[in-house]
C-alpha cells in the first residue's frame, strides 16, 4: 500500500521522541501531528519533522481529519483518560505500556475500543521485535523441554533522575510500573498466568516502590523470579531454563538483542542482534496493519492478554501494599 500511515502523537516526553525517530525508518509512516499541554512544546516537537502540525490540546489533535492512529506517549495515569479522548474522536490507539495504572481501567479502554469497533494496542513494544519471533518459536519448538525455571531482571540507575512520573504516586510512579511491566510481560509471554504470586518491595519516601522482587509459580511446578528496580543498573537480561537446557537473551532482554539457546548436550545455537534502530516501529507496523484490516486487536498482543498482565500487577501491588491515588 503507497498511502502513508498517519501518526499522532499526545506527549512529548523521552518515549514519544524515541517513537518519532524510529519512524523514520518506515517510508509508508509519518509523524503528521503532536499534541502537547502548551502550543510551544507542541511546536517545538513537531519543528523536527516535516510536515508535522502542533496542537497546544490533546482534544485539538485527536480531531485531526488526517490522522489514521494516535500514540499516547504520557504518564501512566494519563492513559486511560487520553486513550477514551482519541477513542471518542474515532481515532485507534496504540497506548504507552502499561496500558494503565490498573485492571479496571484497561478494562473500561477496551470496552470503549469494543464498542466504537476501532484499533486499540497496548504499546508492549517488546512482543512485536524480530528476536521475540524467534522466541516463540523456539519455545513452542519444544527443544528445551519442559521450562521449569525462568529469570528476568530490569534495573535502571535512575536515583538521579527529577522526572516526576518515576517518583509521584499521582502519576503511577515506582519500579513496578515503569520497569518492572517488562519482566512481568516476558512472564506471561513464556509461562501464561501464574497461579500464585509472592512479591516483596522497598519504598520510597513518598511511598512508590523503588525496589520489587517477585515469584510466580505455576500449577505444573515451573516458577518464575522477576526483579525490578529504580536505583541500580542491572544485568537486564532473561533466561529460559528447561530439562533440555536454557535460552539467554542477553542485554537488554526486551530490545532488540543477541542470544542463544544451550542444550545439556553441549550443543549451542547463536542468534546475534542486527537490528538497527530503537525498535519501536515494529508496533507501529503492526498497528497499521490491525487498522487498515479492521482489527481491534493485535493477535501478538491481544486485549485478553494486556488484561492478564495488568491483573497479575494488581496482585503484586495488592502483596506488597502499593496504592495509588483516586483508584
Amino acid at each position: 500500500m503507497n498511502t502513508k500511515f498517519n501518526w499522532g502523537i499526545i506527549g512529548t516526553g523521552g518515549i514519544a521522541n524515541a517513537f518519532a525517530k524510529d519512524l523514520s525508518y518506515l517510508k509508508d509512516h509519518r509523524l503528521a501531528a503532536v499534541g502537547s499541554r502548551t502550543i510551544i512544546n507542541a511546536q517545538n516537537f513537531a519543528s523536527k519533522y516535516s510536515g508535522c502540525v502542533g496542537y497546544a490540546s490533546y482534544s485539538e489533535l485527536v480531531a485531526d481529519p488526517n490522522l489514521d492512529g494516535i500514540y499516547i506517549a504520557t504518564p501512566n495515569n494519563f492513559h486511560v483518560e487520553h486513550t477514551i479522548l482519541a477513542l471518542d474522536a474515532g481515532k485507534p490507539v496504540l497506548c504507552e505500556k502499561p496500558f494503565a495504572i490498573n485492571t479496571s481501567e484497561v478494562e473500561l479502554m477496551v470496552n470503549t475500543a469494543t464498542q466504537n469497533q476501532l484499533t486499540l494496542i497496548e504499546a508492549m513494544w517488546t512482543r512485536f521485535l524480530p528476536h521475540i519471533e524467534i522466541v516463540r518459536k523456539i519455545i513452542e519448538s519444544g527443544v528445551l523441554g519442559n521450562i521449569h525455571t525462568l529469570q528476568a531482571d530490569h534495573g535502571q540507575r535512575l536515583s538521579e533522575s527529577n522526572k516526576p512520573r518515576l517518583w509521584e504516586p499521582a502519576l503511577g510512579g515506582g519500579a513496578l510500573l515503569d520497569l518492572g511491566i517488562y519482566v512481568v510481560s516476558f512472564a506471561h509471554l513464556i509461562l501464561g498466568v501464574p497461579d500464585k504470586i509472592t512479591a516483596k518491595s522497598n519504598f520510597t519516601d513518598k511511598g512508590v516502590d523503588e525496589q520489587t522482587s517477585a515469584i510466580f509459580e505455576y500449577k505444573n511446578g515451573a516458577q518464575a523470579i522477576l526483579n525490578t528496580t529504580l536505583r541500580n543498573s542491572t544485568p537486564c537480561r532473561a533466561i529460559v531454563s528447561g530439562v533440555n537446557g536454557w535460552l539467554e537473551i542477553d542485554r537488554t532482554f526486551y530490545n532488540p538483542a543477541a542470544m542463544r539457546v544451550v542444550l545439556h548436550d553441549g550443543t549451542k545455537t547463536e542468534y546475534p542482534n542486527n537490528y538497527k534502530g530503537h525498535g519501536l516501529r515494529e508496533q507501529a507496523i503492526e498497528f497499521s496493519r490491525c487498522v487498515r484490516s479492521r482489527l481491534i486487536e493485535s493477535p501478538l498482543m491481544p486485549h485478553s492478554e494486556s488484561i492478564a498482565v495488568m491483573r497479575s500487577m494488581d496482585e503484586i501491588r495488592r502483596k506488597i501494599g502499593l496504592h495509588y491515588p483516586n483508584e
